[in-house]
């Protein structure tokens, strides 16, 4: 799994200004705010708040999908800034943040169109919630922070329930996708406390 990292300098601070490649030049240009992998993230994004939008309005069919192609672009911008070798620090931050943005809103989302029950909505918040507050006391005491690959599989498996709670509800609720989406939030939890303890401890 790509976690997006970078070392203390950004990608194409590794290159001589003559030899870098298109994508380089424009994310120096721009002091990496326009990046490829910046673009995905913010289309992403968007496409993850109008299917949020269409869940809110009960077209859980259209809701879905937008939400699972908005998703499987924020998957591909890591690997984007591989392949274009345009990793920075920002595009690092930049991708955290519309991961926790894209999933409270979900959150808020289906609280408000009453997709499942409220501690089924708290286990999947839970992590996701406090593991950016940690971020951001390190952060403020000048600790540097890395993605970590639990956090990655926890927000994965996070990203999987949601979306199975809104099929679980297009298709009424049957009992055997039911339970089996209610596992898999399980599993998002317990990632979710363990990639939270690895941020507090700093271990990873």
């Amino acid at each position: 799994m790509n976690l997006h990292r970078v070392s203390v300098k950004s990608d194409w601070e590794n290159v001589a200004s003559t030899e870098r490649n298109l994508f380089q030049k424009v994310a120096a240009v721009t002091r990496g705010i326009v990046s490829p992998a910046n673009i995905l993230t913010v289309v992403g994004l968007g496409m993850v708040i109008f299917g949020l939008g269409l869940v809110l309005h009960q077209q859980f069919w259209s809701g879905l999908i937008l939400l699972v192609i908005g998703r499987l672009l924020d998957i591909a911008d890591g690997l984007v800034a591989d392949a274009t070798q345009t990793k920075s620090s920002l595009g690092e931050l930049f991708d955290a943040t519309a991961d926790k943005i894209g999933t409270l809103l979900t959150i808020v989302v289906l609280i408000v169109a009453g997709v499942t029950y409220w501690w089924v909505i708290a286990a999947l918040i839970l992590p996701q919630v406090i593991i950016p507050l940690v971020i951001l006391y390190k952060k403020y005491k000048g600790i540097k922070v890395h993605p970590t690959r639990r956090g990655k599989l926890s927000m994965a498996a996070t990203w999987a329930g949601i979306p199975g709670l809104l099929l679980s509800k297009a298709l009424h609720d049957p009992i055997v996708l039911v339970f089996a989406v209610y596992g898999v939030i399980a599993v998002s939890l317990a990632l979710g406390l363990y990639a939270l303890w690895q941020y507090a401890t700093g271990r990873d």
